[in-house]
């Protein structure tokens, strides 16, 4: 899956149920992890799939996060 290809796609992101720092979307058998970092001194989210991290300042539109 192509990280970046879901900064423009609908997307509820679930929260993790062992660490309250993170939030995953499974698709395809993959897991992806959203990040919340220490803002402001950090970038606000990073995106994880793998090896493969994307920070990212603000919240895509498409995006639905249950807190």
């Amino acid at each position: 899956m192509n990280i970046k290809k879901l900064l423009y796609s609908n997307v509820i992101w679930k929260k993790h149920p062992l660490n309250e720092k993170f939030f995953y979307l499974k698709k395809n058998d993959q897991i992806v992890l959203l990040r919340i970092n220490n803002f402001p001194d950090e970038p606000l989210f990073s995106l994880i799939d793998g090896l493969d991290i994307l920070d990212i300042e603000d919240k895509p539109e498409g995006w639905q996060i249950e807190w």
